[in-house]
């Protein structure tokens, strides 16, 4: 069983009459706030699944790790046991590596691994400054609370629930500002990366591309609806290309607008076509999320028995 402390940051900013703990946000950081009663179960639910062993609550096949933390958990060897989910951000023509899990037995084994990581006393709490300018740079949505950080001796982790229902959308790893007192750091897109190596040759999401601004992104989406994008999408590619024998990418291109939406199909090399046809078809049939005012656009490419795109 471990330890565990809850902190509660109490400022001279909290308004007591709505009952929420208010923190410094800043500027430029659209910041929406829930109420105590929330955050404190919340904070009661990821306390839970970190202490107790065959407790998973927190957890749903959707999860998405960050790019300051998937540079340490990409070395893990029971995380490389996940072959999907291998996924390219890319925000402002920068790349970012992350994971994004599509099964509930792939989420645990990243709830597993985190929890061998918190051994020792910790600390939940809502982020500072610091930590939501990293967060902000690079997320394409508002944040919304509840957003907590696990503060142990060695690491900050970023955990971002969903308010309907406490499951765990996001999780990442704060820089250790603390650690460096003297200097100041900016970070646009969040941080510094390697090249995209090939990578191994599968049949999966290759990389999601986001066309439109920053901006235009977090005034006229969510991670909810991008999710729901994703997840419609995936499950039909991975029906019905598991067992294609051609090879190839294919190009999805959303044109998410406030009314009637697009989709643009493109594929490339040895591609099944009657497979394709299908696809293109239940792809068109979905009803997916529109966008709150002006149109935003994504890309999501994918692999057919191929590597990585290099550039």
């Amino acid at each position: 069983m471990k330890s565990f402390l809850l902190l509660l940051l109490f400022t001279t900013s909290i308004s007591f009459a709505q009952d929420i703990e208010t923190i410094k946000i800043p500027k430029g950081i659209a910041y929406n706030y829930e109420n105590n009663d929330l955050i404190e179960k919340a904070k009661k639910t990821i306390a839970d699944n970190l202490s107790n062993n065959n407790d998973y609550r927190i957890l749903d096949k959707n999860l998405i790790i960050g790019p300051e933390l998937w540079k340490r958990f990409k070395d893990n060897k029971k995380i490389q046991t996940i072959e999907k989910g291998r996924v390219t951000f890319v925000v402002d023509n920068v790349e970012l590596e992350g994971k994004y899990s599509q099964d509930l037995n792939d989420s645990k084994i990243i709830w597993d691994e985190l929890k061998k990581e918190i051994s020792g006393d910790y600390i939940i709490r809502k982020a500072t400054e610091n930590e939501l300018q990293y967060y902000w740079s690079v997320i394409s949505f508002d944040i919304e609370e509840p957003l907590l950080i696990v503060e142990t001796q060695n690491h900050n982790y970023i955990l971002n629930l969903l308010k309907k229902d406490l499951k765990l959308m996001w999780l990442d790893e704060a820089p250790r500002f603390d650690r460096t007192p003297n200097k100041s750091k900016m970070y646009k897109n969040g941080v510094e990366i390697d090249s995209l190596t090939k990578g191994i040759k599968e049949t999966s999401l290759e990389k999601v591309v986001f066309l439109s601004t920053d901006q235009d992104l977090k005034e006229n989406s969510s991670i909810e609806d991008i999710q729901e994008v994703m997840t419609k999408t995936n499950l039909i590619f991975d029906e019905l290309f598991k067992n294609s024998k051609g090879s190839g990418k294919i190009m999805v291109e959303f044109e998410i607008k406030k009314k009637n939406n697009e989709i643009h199909f493109a594929v490339k090399d040895q591609i099944d076509l009657e497979i394709m046809k299908k696809f293109e078809k239940r792809v068109n049939r979905q009803k997916y999320p529109n966008s709150r005012k002006n149109s935003i656009k994504i890309q999501l490419i994918y692999k057919v028995n191929s590597f990585n795109d290099t550039e």
